[in-house]
């Protein structure tokens, strides 16, 4: 009797259930998990997806052997986490503290690095920036990016998945799509797409936000295979997103090629960009954006009210945040005397690109190889105008605007910009600036006209600054770049009283004035010479 019990008991004992957590950035083996009550396990794990770069190839799964229990694959990140699951219901959870920091890429194939090296994409790409800028002092926060996403995805595919972007526990989230995986080429109803895509992504923006999270939206991009009527519908939401209560960044404006496709020589396939292209859509990410935000930092308001009086050789000078490529500068001036409006330097050498009023009051674009584009268009209506220098450098193009009107285009490639001044140090010019603005990414047509009709359009906007006065040049763009006023010393000069002028003269040994060509010993200006 008592060994058919002892028999129960070890029969019983072999039966208890355990629990694994399994998978390819789970340890070897797995990890047991504690048993807090009956069929209920909680414990804290550390997953490790250090030897797993993308996102859709991370996994772990539950496992019980006394039950031939196995879970569907669970996609998640690295980190440490508690983990609660009860065999009973199959219910699952991963937790853990919101991580200030991270930034989570959460999109399709091209957030996900496809066609660049490595699948190290402009996400990836960014999120080096950021490191680096933490090192090197220039930021006071680590941020990071963590990738969470997968090939093919569209806004639809976003809502499905959108646990796997809330276990990522992030603080930031980049949305990373575009309405070619929208279907926007092959639809019979292009308006139709567009106002899915337009209604997703703000469902998808209003989670995140009702999250405690903060969205950020990298706006639509080329196709290798858009058409015209495409490209339409591309920049028609691009508009859109602009003006939306959230960040965004212009990757349109990085790579187009003006008819909705890649740029010559940025196309992997025809879907996505090469490692140069990826490149160039980072170059069109504002590096202190996440630092504005962290601070708080509101969204802007246009604010057309505001001007300053520039005279006297006094200059607004600003510089872009790391590397620029693609950009867009543009300044609202009234006043049509003759001189520079601004002038960009390159950050190696002594080149510079030049925007002046002529004697006619037409606007000039000299360009750092010395070709020219003057505008039909003059300033001397005594009016506000919008002049705008548009620089795809993909392209290899830049365009110059007198308010929407283009006035023509130079193909040139500009290496990287520096030093940008508004205003002329070099003579006296009195004119009056209202707004100035800087995008990391070049314009189309339709954004130029957007702007001179008074909207304020977002992405991309490193510096937006109404010029209230010397005193008050805020930078209202989501950046933490500023502008800096410099006095002029054009009108002091110009005011000195003039000095007198004396002539001296040359005289011999014996007293006598000597002639300019005389030889020997000379007394000039009181001191004694040898000719």
């Amino acid at each position: 009797m008592l060994m058919a019990l002892l028999m129960v008991f070890v029969l019983a004992a072999k039966a208890q259930n355990e629990l694994f957590l399994k998978g390819n950035i789970a340890p070897a083996g797995g990890i047991k998990l504690t048993e807090t009550t009956t069929n209920q396990w909680e414990s804290e794990v550390t997953l490790d997806d250090s030897n797993v770069f993308l996102f859709s190839d991370k996994y772990v799964y539950f496992e019980c052997p006394q039950t031939s229990y196995r879970s569907d694959n669970i996609r998640i990140n690295g980190g440490t986490y508690t983990v609660k699951f009860n065999l009973s219901t199959k219910a699952w959870s991963f937790s853990a503290p919101v991580d200030e920091y991270r930034i989570s890429a959460f999109g399709s194939s091209v957030c996900n690095g496809q066609g660049a090296d490595n699948f190290k994409g402009y996400a990836y790409m960014y999120g080096e920036q950021l490191k680096e800028r933490y090192g090197n002092k220039d930021s006071d926060n680590p941020f990071y990016t963590s990738g969470i996403s997968i090939g093919g995805n569209n806004t639809q595919n976003l809502l499905d998945r959108y646990a796997e972007m809330t276990r990522n526990y992030s603080r930031y989230v980049i949305v990373g799509l575009s309405m070619g995986n929208e279907g926007i080429h092959e639809s019979g109803n292009k308006q139709q797409t567009l106002n899915q895509f337009s209604t997703n992504m703000q469902t998808i923006i209003r989670k995140i936000k009702a999250d405690g999270k903060i969205p950020v939206v990298m706006n639509n991009y080329t196709r290798g295979d858009f058409t015209l009527e495409d490209y339409k519908y591309i920049k028609e939401m691009n508009l859109l997103i602009h003006e939306w209560d959230v960040c965004s960044f212009n990757t349109l404006g990085a790579i187009d090629d003006g008819t909705g496709k890649w740029a010559s020589g940025y196309m992997k396939d025809n879907a996505h960009p090469t490692h140069n292209g990826h490149k160039e859509f980072f170059y069109a990410m504002t590096p202190s954006l996440f630092d504005a935000l962290a601070s708080g930092k509101a969204q802007p308001k246009r604010d057309m009210s505001k001007e300053m009086t520039l005279s006297g050789g006094s200059l607004v000078k600003f510089r872009g945040e790391a590397l620029v490529h693609p950009f867009t500068i543009s300044v609202r001036v009234k006043g049509a005397a003759v001189g520079r409006l601004f002038t960009y330097k390159l950050t190696s050498g002594t080149r510079e690109g030049k925007v002046m009023v002529d004697d006619e009051g037409h606007v000039v674009y000299t360009s750092p190889t010395n070709r020219v584009l003057t505008s039909t268009g003059a300033l001397t209506d005594g009016e506000w105008h919008t002049i705008t220098l548009t620089h795809y450098y993909a392209q290899g193009r830049t365009l110059l605007y007198f308010d929407d009107e283009q006035v023509g285009e130079q193909r040139e490639r500009i290496s990287s910009l520096g030093d940008v001044t508004i205003g002329d140090e070099e003579k006296e010019v009195t004119r009056q600036l209202s707004e100035l603005f800087f995008w990391r990414s070049a314009l189309t047509p339709e954004e130029v006209k957007a702007v001179t009709e008074g909207k304020l359009l977002k992405s991309s906007l490193e510096l937006y600054v109404p010029t209230a006065s010397s005193q008050v040049l805020e930078n209202l763009a989501t950046s933490t770049n500023t502008v800096e006023y410099i006095e002029g010393t054009t009108s002091a000069l110009q005011s000195l009283p003039a000095l007198p002028v004396h002539s001296f003269q040359a005289y011999d040994l014996q007293g006598r004035l000597a002639s300019v060509s005389q030889k020997g010993i000379i007394i000039a200006n009181g001191r004694k010479t040898i000719r």
